[in-house]
């Protein structure tokens, strides 16, 4: 089924190229192939609109946002005027909402790396222990991954974070650390999310944002403090703060603008 959207506030390479999602494969200028736990779809452009392929449908609506105003959103953070440049630039953005356990592992992955090797793992990840769904491989899920050691991680290429997959995998299976979080308010989620091996802050951050749809969120990578930093926003710690009070429950978005601009 195929489904067509409003290009201006939903633009492909805009959305899949900041940052926020790894599984993803550019066929394409605005021409993507994504995949989502175990289900797959097309998304391009056609004209000013943004066309999303898939047998299904009413999943990737939910993923892509599509219900979400982000016209409003745009004319909320619009009187902020050191976003406007960057809403111009970033305007068919739409914060994705990803599986949870499918985030938790992918941002780990992605802790001190680069976005080829992240995608590079996560593909080896899904075609070692993945689900054949008929042409593609879903990614795994944490019961699929239950007897995966440390030592088979390493062998994907995660490096150090060989640790990290591993007791993280078990704990999102054999406590309920999973539930605690989802029922949290965003900053007892965020610390909660801490407690994980191989999360710190701003991928706890990235996880409440891209996976639990948490706008109250600011992560801050080196994109980010380079250009928020001041002299008395001299900490990631004081620029997270600081914008998180400033937007609101808009932060993960301005968040978004603000690091698409930058890269």
């Amino acid at each position: 089924m195929t489904t067509s959207y409003d290009g201006e506030y939903f633009e492909p390479k805009a959305t899949l190229e900041c940052g926020q999602v790894f599984r993803y494969e550019k066929v394409g200028q605005q021409d993507y192939i994504i995949h989502s736990a175990d289900k797959i779809a097309r998304v391009y452009r056609k004209g000013a609109a943004t066309v999303v392929d898939t047998d299904f449908s009413e999943y990737f609506a939910n993923y892509f946002d599509t219900a979400t105003d982000y016209a409003e959103i745009c004319k909320r953070l619009g009187r902020f005027d050191e976003l406007r440049d960057c809403i111009e630039t970033g305007r068919g953005i739409r914060i994705l909402k990803q599986d949870f356990d499918e985030t938790v592992l992918s941002f780990i992955i992605s802790a001190n790396n680069n976005i080829p090797r992240i995608k590079g793992i996560i593909e080896r990840l899904c075609d070692s222990f993945g689900k054949d769904c008929g042409g593609y491989r879903a990614f795994p899920t944490v019961d699929e991954l239950k007897d995966v050691d440390a030592e088979t991680y390493r062998k994907l290429g995660c490096g150090f974070r060989d640790r990290y997959l591993a007791e993280t995998v078990r704990a999102l299976r054999e406590t309920d650390i999973k539930q605690k979080i989802l029922c949290a308010d965003t900053p007892a989620a965020c610390k909660l999310l801490c407690t994980l091996s191989g999360i710190g802050p701003k991928v706890a951050d990235c996880i409440a944002l891209f996976g639990m749809s948490r706008t109250d969120c600011y992560p801050v990578d080196t994109w980010i403090f380079k250009s928020n930093m001041s002299q008395k926003l001299n900490t990631p710690q004081k620029v997270r703060k600081y914008y998180l009070d400033r937007y609101g429950m808009d932060a993960g978005y301005a968040q978004q603008y603000l690091f698409y601009k930058a890269r």
